[in-house]
């Protein structure tokens, strides 16, 4: 997989060829999952070699996180040759120069190709693991399958129709970001922040005081700490972010949400360089997008925001006014 991702990385400043891969020897290298959540992490001491695998199916990049990953390694392994590949269902490309597109098309390949190439030698049970975990890629994240052959044959015979369609299709993300910044707004004690389709940022008025409206780079209220509704094509998550800003206003919160679980949930030990989420709530799954309309969505977001705005916010803002 390594040596499909350098080839095709030739127009990028990669620190290694295919060539170097294939020289070595890397029965040593080490395999990392979740590592200052990272998804994948692969380290070689012996060549100084750390690649970040950045995987993305159900959501898309934020809060420069493939910048921040890359700075990390590379503080934490200083002088090692560095790069990033960026995983997603098409191969889309990634917003760092250092990292590699890669899709799940090349991996089903290359599991198949070593399925057929090595099925002497694998063992039953492995054998079969590999070949289920091709058809679920194929059946379930990549577009190669008999469905997508029909769907093709149908567009190409209803092209002119289905453009007008698409055209003037429902933007079900689009829709589900008015009813979150309605909900803000109808709150008279919040106030909404910068926003997209995919990010919804807003926070509570009484945390305008000029501690926490010290922030720099993350939006131009220069507020540190936002609730950040992430709103995927299938998944609707709100998290609450310490953003970038003067380390100690930024290291007392961090502190402060460590000691209160489970109503804080941090996911690292330490404070990261920018950003850090100290709270999650799910509000909507894959599953509830299924066979449904911005009428049903609308409503699952509606109960789970009144719970929160019943049950969870009135705690965190009573943790966070202890704090200041």
């Amino acid at each position: 997989m390594l040596q499909k991702v350098l080839s095709t990385a030739a127009s990028q400043s990669i620190p290694l060829t295919p060539i170097d891969l294939d020289v070595w020897d890397l029965n040593e290298l080490g395999v990392q999952r979740e590592w200052q959540n990272i998804d994948i992490l692969l380290t070689e001491k012996h060549h100084r070699l750390a690649v970040i695998i950045e995987n993305k199916i159900d959501s898309v990049e934020h809060s420069n996180q493939l910048d921040r990953y890359f700075q990390m390694v590379s503080q934490h392994y200083p002088g090692w040759n560095v790069f990033g590949i960026y995983l997603t269902p098409e191969g889309e490309t990634s917003s760092h120069d250092g990292y590699v597109a890669i899709s799940y098309t090349t991996i089903a390949q290359i599991v198949e190709r070593m399925v057929e190439s090595r099925s002497s030698t694998l063992g039953t049970d492995v054998r079969r693991l590999m070949v289920h975990y091709t058809q679920m890629l194929r059946r379930h994240i990549v577009s190669e399958s008999e469905i997508a052959e029909l769907c093709r044959r149908i567009y190409r015979k209803h092209q002119r129709a289905l453009d007008l369609i698409y055209e003037h299709r429902p933007d079900q993300q689009a829709a589900v970001r008015e009813v979150l910044e309605g909900l803000v707004r109808e709150a008279p004690s919040l106030i909404l922040d910068h926003s997209s389709k995919s990010y919804i940022r807003f926070a509570p008025q009484e945390w305008d005081v000029p501690t926490l409206l010290s922030g720099e780079g993350w939006t131009e209220s220069g507020r540190i700490l936002l609730f950040e509704f992430m709103n995927s094509p299938n998944r609707l998550k709100l998290g609450l972010h310490i953003g970038p800003g003067p380390d100690p206003i930024r290291q007392r919160l961090f502190d402060m949400a460590q000691k209160h679980p489970p109503l804080f949930r941090t996911q690292s030990k330490s404070l990261n360089r920018q950003f850090n989420v100290i709270y999650g709530k799910s509000f909507l799954m894959p599953k509830d997008y299924e066979d449904t309309n911005i009428e049903q969505l609308g409503k699952e977001i509606r109960k789970h925001w009144s719970e929160f705005e019943s049950n969870d916010l009135p705690r965190i803002l009573a943790a966070i006014r202890d704090e200041s």
